[in-house]
């Protein structure tokens, strides 16, 4: 069996390496083609070109690069005609691999298979109807996901999602903290301004200006950067330099997650991760003026952060746009330093459970029931 795979983003990379490691398992025959990160490439994959070329986030950012989204999503579809792949599954990134479904769909009889839901509940709720047209399957990470559509006659299956699977159920925070050799009688903040270089531009720098304001009231409280390895290239630690409260560590994001006291996250799949890692956060979020005003008019959804969306309610603080300044990070902190957590830490575990499917053949029973012979 020939799978065509397209993941464009880190967290794309994250679920399409756990689905390769699940399908091998029952097939190691099961040849993979496309794109993925280097998680994919470690699984066998032999990506046709860098995903960071199609990483973009939101509605103005994409559109500076639009010219070389649009080349090599071409360039995609191109090269699975050629190949001639049994299924195609287009993980996360929707508005690229729904354009390649679409186009397969019409041109080839490849199956066509969606993993991660959409987020039609968010915005562009009409966009359902469609879905059966050319998706032969949606893979949803959320059991909600699947209800809705099934309500539509779409076809989908909940899957769980990986990361809830690969994170203990209680955390042991000392134990994390000597293996990352933390001093044990401080409290640590983890900041984490995201994956891609939009977003860290975006949020370092008020995210440094909060170790800051710590660096001589509370020399027992200290701060980590936790970045990807892809960032290593914005070097970034000329911009901490002289901040002796605040370090940066490359790679590791879910360690540290699971060491420290308190987090600042920016939107999107950490925060989900940091739910899984019960750590008390705070959610911030921050983009160019235009894509704010674009999508603050089409979301239908009351919070962005994954928690307050999955329990349908705020349990996690969020802080959006204008609302970013190092004045309101600082009060936000001291609020969650001063809380009891009891309530929270049990509705991160009500979390946790609601993600985990751990049927070992979920991917491949349905993708052989999919798949044309």
């Amino acid at each position: 069996m020939k799978i065509a795979l397209s993941a464009g983003e880190e967290s794309g990379d994250i679920l399409g390496s756990d689905l390769m490691r699940s399908l091998k398992a029952h097939d190691d025959k099961i040849e993979f083609i496309g794109i993925g990160g280097e998680r994919m490439k470690q699984d066998g994959l032999e990506s046709l070109f860098p995903i960071n070329e199609i990483s973009k986030m939101g509605i103005i950012d994409p559109l500076f690069s639009l010219k070389t989204i649009l080349k090599r999503r071409k360039q995609l579809i191109s090269f699975f005609e050629f190949q001639k792949p049994d299924i195609f599954i287009g993980i996360d990134s929707p508005s690229f691999n729904l354009g390649i479904s679409k186009k397969l769909k019409k041109k080839t009889d490849i199956s066509t298979i969606q993993y991660v839901c959409p987020q039609f509940w968010a915005w562009r709720e009409d966009r359902i109807k469609s879905f059966s047209k050319f998706l032969d399957h949606i893979f949803c990470l959320y059991d909600f996901e699947e209800k809705i559509l099934r309500k539509h006659n779409i076809n989908s299956s909940f899957v769980g999602h990986p990361i809830a699977e690969k994170i203990e159920f209680e955390i042991n925070r000392k134990e994390h903290k000597q293996k990352l050799n933390l001093d044990e009688n401080s409290k640590h903040v983890v900041l984490m301004p995201g994956s891609r270089k939009s977003e860290v531009t975006r949020h370092f720098n008020v995210l440094a200006s909060l170790s800051n304001h710590y660096l001589k009231l509370n020399s027992k409280l200290r701060f980590i950067f936790a970045l990807t390895e892809n960032s290593k290239k914005l070097n970034l630690e000329k911009e901490i330099k002289g901040n002796s409260n605040l370090e940066i560590h490359y790679g590791n994001s879910r360690n540290i997650l699971r060491a420290c006291d308190y987090a600042v996250i920016t939107s999107g799949t950490a925060s989900l991760e940091a739910a899984l890692c019960k750590i008390p956060m705070i959610v911030i979020y921050k983009t160019n003026f235009l894509s704010y005003m674009i999508l603050s008019r089409l979301i239908k959804t009351e919070f962005i952060s994954l928690p307050n969306i999955l329990k349908k309610k705020k349990i996690v603080e969020e802080l959006i746009q204008t609302r970013v300044t190092k004045k309101n990070l600082v009060s936000e902190l001291e609020a969650l330093m001063n809380k009891d957590h009891h309530d929270l830490l049990n509705d991160y575990k009500k979390i946790h459970n609601s993600l985990i499917n751990s049927k070992k053949t979920k991917f491949y029973e349905v993708i052989n029931s999919v798949k044309k012979n």
